[in-house]
């Protein structure tokens, strides 16, 4: 990407987004219905699954019919699970989207196929400093310390959350950086469902996306 196109699609972004608070788009209007949960999810696709099971070993005179009762429960036990997840994370993402800034990130670690023309949405470790939200050249040297971080054997102990949400990849977290990597200015690391289709060229070029984030709850959404 050349300069040009990476100042253009970030004016592009910064006209519709900086300004707050801001009317949320149809895109921003998806992105504030809310967390459905995992638990939910799950508990609602083994309950489908249950049905299905229970179903053939009926038909084959296994088992009896009430045993998809039991798949059924679990269906619905997770569809209202995912409903309330929903609603409760609603209002502080709408939120969020509406008064948080909008920030340069800096990828610091992300899945291959994210560096390939895609549509794919998957997990990025993304930094982030809400006083400094477009100084790029700071970004880039946090960022290098934070990879930096994965090839030393002994972590200092005040690093240690950071360090962990960098190579753990079961890590949600959103961490503070501490004063050691960041200076005296406020950063953060956070992970980031990055959206290959909001990236100009479909995938990750020069490490630089947008997000609206709201530090204090650890929101961060790529817009």
């Amino acid at each position: 990407m050349t300069d040009a196109t990476t100042e253009t699609a970030l004016e592009m972004t910064r006209r519709r987004y900086e300004a707050t608070p801001r009317e949320l788009d149809a895109d921003l209007q998806r992105m504030a219905r809310g967390d459905r949960g995992c638990l939910g999810d799950l508990m609602a696709g083994v309950g489908a699954l249950s049905i299905i099971v229970f179903g053939v070993l009926a038909s084959l005179n296994m088992v009896g019919w009430s045993f998809m009762i039991i798949g059924t429960l679990m269906l619905l036990a997770g569809f209202i699970l995912s409903a309330a997840a929903q609603v409760r994370s609603a209002p502080p993402r709408r939120r969020a989207l509406m008064e948080g800034p909008l920030v340069l990130g800096r990828v610091v670690r992300a899945e291959p196929a994210l560096y390939e023309p895609s549509d794919v949405v998957l997990p990025a470790r993304v930094v982030y400093a809400p006083g400094r939200r477009f100084d790029g050249e700071y970004l880039r040297a946090l960022g290098q310390r934070l990879q930096d971080l994965l090839r030393v054997d002994s972590t200092p102990p005040e690093l240690a959350a950071v360090a962990a949400v960098m190579r753990d990849a079961n890590k949600v977290d959103t961490v503070r950086i501490p004063a050691a990597l960041a200076g005296e200015d406020e950063a953060y690391l956070a992970v980031v469902a990055v959206d290959a289709r909001r990236l100009p060229a479909r995938r990750i070029e020069d490490g630089e996306i947008t997000l609206i984030v709201d530090p204090r709850s650890g929101f961060a959404e790529h817009v």
